[in-house]
């Protein structure tokens, strides 16, 4: 198979060394896209391991130790190591998965692994530890290391400058797709595969005491024996994984997309809403944007869905440029515009977070204006993780986040918006927002998570008069207004049913 040259500009030389031709295979290491379908680093791994007549080598691993570890995220990640399992021996590939526990330690699996590669390909994620174990493998190993953009259908690095509002990125999105939607990534068949060579599996003999089982015993058994930074539960009903994933976008289609712009603001439980639940295995790389766009752009079409459909009279505007469907061109919107912001945001300099430092000038000085303003409410940490306030509705997005691992979109932004007032200083409610956040929220630790947070501190968005107390020019959200405009009765009554044991919760 063949890497197009559309999607050459996704490709970043991260160490510039020389390819190895005489190495034994091509190393994949997979540590954000976890899947084997519509991923562009593994297609581009496949076609140079083509090109060399050498095997692929796939390696997925998973350390216990990062920022926020827990039973939650962990469980999810190891859910989708199963079906990567089973799909690498469908389509003929090898596939080393490593999980490190107490019993199974760190090793030097991957720079050993590295060593006896022509070339190493991997996921240029660009946030959180993704950039960090990047730069560190590149600077001990002696082969040619290759970051790969897979992160939207729109190859970030042709967007150009930072966006500063949504606005002016929905442009370029306009303008970049069609192109883009040609050259997407694939679903790969044995057949793709045809003229690369199987590797010998004794190359792996050395390792067959580290490779994760990949059975459902084998992710409780590792569980058990990880020690991880926070005692956060899995939740009961949410499994990880490409199948799950897969199941999820087909439910919505069928089910939820018709109604997107008109429900997918009211707060609703998961069952009742009209929001995707696709963020964590977009998060996790279980499933791309890729076959989502190909999915709901042919939903209910006799004829395959193609870009000289589009609405070019629409370009650069919210409605209209996708589909005659209300509905789903505002889904599209939002899965193109508004997550590509964050992720081009990170892209032009990848690093683990982004804090208030960031934010342009006139956001600088309003909050230098109303850091220290008088709060009409101070809460801790504590309080907050506990949903200890005095208002209901923020303490329901509260437990919902706690008990769910999910929190309603709209919510979402009300429940940071609420911190900044609650809080003694803009840095306090920032630690509180991103521990918080990244701590129990299945798709925390991403460049939208980060963009997110700020965006409730002004990001992307313009001053709102009149000047506030605490906010200043900020756009300002409250509890009550979400009441006036929404009916949360039946929100909060979710909230209940899913926190029985919680006691009083609500004030």
């Amino acid at each position: 198979m063949k890497f197009s040259d559309y999607n050459s500009i996704r490709v970043r030389d991260v160490n510039r060394v020389a390819i190895h031709a005489d190495g034994e295979y091509v190393l994949y290491w997979m540590q954000a896209y976890r899947r084997l379908q519509y991923n562009h680093a593994l297609e581009f791994a496949l076609s140079e391991a083509e090109r060399l007549k050498k095997p692929i080598l796939i390696y997925e691993g998973l350390r216990m130790d990062y920022p926020w570890s827990s039973e939650r995220i962990h469980q999810f990640i190891l859910e989708g190591y199963l079906d990567n399992k089973q799909e690498a021996k469908e389509l003929g590939l090898a596939y080393l998965p490593y999980v490190e526990t107490s019993k199974v330690s760190r090793n030097k699996i991957l720079f050993e692994l590295s060593q006896k590669a022509c070339m190493v390909v991997t996921d240029d994620f660009p946030a959180f530890i993704t950039p960090i174990q990047i730069s560190k493998l590149s600077s001990r190993i002696q082969c040619a290391l290759f970051a790969v953009d897979s992160n939207g259908i729109i190859p970030l690095a042709n967007y150009g400058d930072v966006a500063g509002a949504a606005r002016i990125l929905r442009f370029r999105v306009h303008k970049l797709f069609p192109s883009s939607y040609i050259h997407k990534s694939i679903k790969i068949s044995k057949s793709d595969l045809k003229k690369i060579p199987a590797l010998n599996p004794e190359s792996l003999n050395k390792y067959r005491d580290s490779i994760f089982p990949c059975t459902e015993k084998s992710i409780r058994e590792a569980l058990q024996d990880s020690r991880f930074e926070s005692s956060v539960p899995s939740v009961k009903g949410i499994r990880g994984g490409r199948k799950e994933a897969l199941r999820i976008l087909d439910e919505f289609i069928s089910k939820k997309v018709n109604d997107y712009a008109t429900q997918r603001s009211i707060p609703s439980s998961p069952e009742e809403g009209s929001s995707s639940l696709l963020s964590p295995y977009l998060h996790f790389g279980n499933i791309s944007i890729d076959e989502i766009l190909e999915k709901v752009l042919n939903y209910k079409r006799k004829s395959i869905w193609a870009p000289d459909l589009l609405n070019e009279s629409s370009r650069g505007k919210r409605e209209g440029y996708f589909h005659e469907n209300d509905s789903i061109n505002s889904f599209l919107d939002e899965l193109l515009t508004w997550r590509d912001i964050g992720y081009l945001f990170f892209f032009k300099k990848p690093e683990f977070r982004k804090g208030l430092s960031v934010l342009p000038n006139w956001l600088q000085e309003n909050l230098k204006k109303h850091n220290r303003d008088k709060r009409e409410y101070l809460y801790s940490k504590k309080d907050l993780e506990k949903a200890k306030t005095h208002d209901e509705l923020w303490n329901a997005a509260q437990l919902e986040l706690v008990h769910t691992g999910r929190m309603h979109n709209y919510l979402r932004m009300l429940w940071a918006k609420k911190i900044i007032e609650w809080t003694k200083d803009y840095a306090t409610a920032y630690e509180y927002l991103e521990d918080l956040n990244n701590k129990y929220a299945y798709d925390g630790r991403d460049p939208n998570s980060y963009t997110g947070i700020l965006w409730s501190f002004g990001l992307f968005d313009r001053p709102w008069y009149p000047e506030r107390n605490v906010f200043g020019t900020i756009r300002y959200m409250s509890s009550d207004s979400t009441k006036k405009k929404f009916k949360v009765k039946p929100y909060l009554e979710y909230i209940k049913s899913i926190t029985p044991g919680e006691g009083n919760l609500f004030g």
